[in-house]
């Protein structure tokens, strides 16, 4: 006796939803090809297991759609085991400012296509993240610092924290001179060179008031009106907090962030192209 996933699939839609047309709909096939799958059902088993009429089943389907449900739901589990035995199991090391929205977002993406996905976030400091890599402790490292094995560069804006009462918050854009005058928080890090660099290029000295530590003391001595100050995008809360203002620097200024993985790893290829719609 052959009695197929198909046929069984049938005959519970047919008894769940009473007529084989609404049982094709639900299932996406045609009234007759389920018409046809509880016929061959029947001819395999020797007896009818609905009634034409009201769709309803027989003493027989009855027997056999209790056995059916249980046969589909196991053979649900064993998919659900087979796909978490596929599903990428990867370990992401990361700086502390990509940890705050650039990496979450690519695994939120990544599990929306790949619900199954594992991802095993680790935070360490740039030459702590390349060894990992090279170690094997990690599949993909994410930086501030380039490298031999860097596979991509992630362009991160720098942009202006300003408390939400001062004038500038109300610019579309702050100019570097301008947010000098103003008093301004330097997140530490690898942030101060790149700041000094960049504002150099334009003809103007980085001298920030304060030095700290991360980008949420940033972001909290703006909110508590003490001092404007700079941060990378990535680590940025989104939204901001309602005390201050998020604004585009002018000239643009940014930051390269460094992804390093082995290139022949599917499963990292999946993460990064999630990461790399930044």
């Amino acid at each position: 006796m052959d009695v197929t996933v198909a046929q069984l699939e049938a005959l519970l839609a047919v008894g769940e939803h009473g007529s084989f047309t609404r049982a094709g709909q639900v299932l996406g096939r045609t009234q007759s090809a389920v018409s046809r799958a509880v016929a061959a059902l029947e001819s395999a088993l020797g007896g009818p297991v609905v009634h034409r009429g009201a769709a309803g089943f027989t003493e027989l389907g009855r027997a056999v759609a209790e056995h059916a449900s249980s046969v589909l739901d196991g053979l649900r589990a064993i998919n659900d085991l087979a796909a978490d035995v596929r599903a990428p199991k990867l370990r992401v090391g990361a700086v502390a400012s990509a940890l705050v929205r650039f990496v979450p977002m690519g695994v939120r993406r990544l599990q929306r296509d790949w619900p199954q996905a594992q991802v095993l976030a680790l935070q360490g400091e740039d030459d702590e993240l390349v060894a990992w890599l090279a170690d094997g402790i990690i599949d993909l490292a994410v930086t501030t610092q380039p490298g031999p094995d860097c596979q991509r560069t992630i362009d991160d804006e720098f942009l202006a924290v300003v408390p939400k009462e001062h004038p500038a918050s109300r610019q579309e854009t702050i100019r570097l001179a301008e947010l000098i005058r103003l008093g301004v928080a330097d997140p530490g890090g690898t942030c101060g060179p790149a700041l000094a660099e960049g504002f150099a290029a334009h003809g103007v000295e980085w001298r920030p008031d304060h030095v700290v530590r991360d980008v949420g003391t940033v972001v909290a001595m703006a909110s508590a009106g003490i001092t404007a100050g700079v941060a990378p995008a990535m680590a940025l809360p989104d939204p901001p907090p309602a005390a201050v203002a998020v604004r585009s620097l002018e000239p643009r200024l940014s930051r390269a962030v460094y992804l390093h993985y082995r290139p022949a790893d599917p499963d990292v290829a999946h993460v990064v192209e999630r990461l790399t719609t930044w």
